[in-house]
């Protein structure tokens, strides 16, 4: 993890902020991140339509992880047009605090990016359905699709509304776009497919 660990505005980023400004799009990227400690943290880097990057480091850290990086203190949440969403990465999401900040922050949209199996995936499901209800927010959940080391992600990505109900959800590991969009009170969720390249 050290031997890979970025800044925010690590050269190596560049083309994706230019895209984020290009696309007027925000963008979230999974990686090492340096820290003022010993280990890195495990973190996300946001590249906005309008700002410079920004980073959110991993709170709550798994059991094995705690050997490579250092855990995160505050949570982070993006203003995207009228929503404000909280940022998760995979263990966040198991610790009922970690939504709870962000509802209390006034947060409409909780966002996880997880690794999930199948055994992972039974257990987390409903917790995801069980925050969008608790905290009244939307969920949306990125399963990383790709398998890692003797690991299989069962893929699944999938949203949830303000009531708990599930929204869309990504037909196993097929690389698709889970599409939330609200109108008034309502979110509609949708798949897009991607092609293969």
């Amino acid at each position: 993890a050290r031997a890979m660990t970025l800044r925010v505005d690590d050269e190596r980023l560049s083309s994706l902020s230019k895209l984020a400004k290009q696309h007027r799009m925000q963008v979230i990227v999974g990686a090492p991140l340096a820290s003022p400690r010993t280990l890195p943290y495990l973190g996300a880097v946001i590249f906005d339509r309008d700002a410079p990057p920004i980073a959110y480091a991993k709170m709550h850290l798994g059991e094995s992880e705690r050997d490579f990086f250092t855990p995160g203190d505050k949570p982070l949440a993006i203003e995207s047009g009228s929503e404000r969403i909280g940022i998760s990465i995979c263990a966040d999401s198991a610790a009922p605090t970690h939504p709870a900040a962000y509802a209390a922050e006034g947060a409409s949209v909780y966002a996880a990016s997880v690794f999930l199996n199948r055994e992972w995936y039974a257990c987390d499901e409903p917790r995801f359905a069980a925050h969008a209800a608790k905290f009244k927010f939307m969920v949306l959940m990125a399963n990383q699709a790709n398998s890692v080391g003797t690991l299989s992600s069962v893929g699944n990505s999938a949203a949830w509304d303000s009531t708990g109900s599930l929204l869309a959800r990504a037909e196993g590991t097929t690389s698709a776009l889970v599409i939330a969009t609200r109108s008034g009170d309502k979110w509609k969720g949708d798949v897009l497919p991607l092609a293969k390249h």
